[in-house]
């Protein structure tokens, strides 16, 4: 004879399933939180910014400039990081450009002309990367 706490457990009787409506509208939910869930999550970590190389020029041994093209959120603060690179993808120069809040909420491209100074000849230049800071944050 079978344990009655097992045939209650996986094979009652007694159990009334679920209608066809209250399962659809279940699912329904469950599908409706994922995708404001999924929408929420893909929104929230949006961040329009981008930074682009457009030219360079290596004036000496010691000195080499990077053009840059920047477009951001102009009500956030930004620092992007430029860098000279010799031809074994050394980093040679090095400098970095604060860009302060200006218009909220205004989707700004700037053109940026970043000086370097370099330990040796530069073959490249160009932006390593551009990201948020606090305004509290000084360099």
């Amino acid at each position: 004879m079978s344990d009655p706490s097992l045939t209650a457990r996986y094979n009652n009787p007694n159990k009334r399933p679920l209608t066809k409506r209250t399962r659809n509208l279940l699912i329904g939910g469950a599908l409706t939180v994922g995708v404001v869930g999924a929408a929420w999550v893909g929104f929230s970590n949006f961040s329009a910014i981008s930074a682009q190389d457009i030219n360079f020029s290596v004036q000496s041994s010691s000195q080499a400039t990077a053009v840059i093209e920047v477009e951001y959120n102009s009500k956030h603060r930004l620092q992007c990081d430029v860098r000279a690179m010799n031809e074994s993808k050394a980093t040679v120069g090095f400098n970095t450009v604060l860009l302060e809040p200006t218009d909220p909420g205004v989707l700004t491209t700037k053109r940026l002309t970043v000086p370097m100074h370099t330990d040796n000849l530069a073959v490249t230049a160009g932006v390593e990367s551009c990201y948020k800071v606090p305004n509290e944050f000084t360099r």
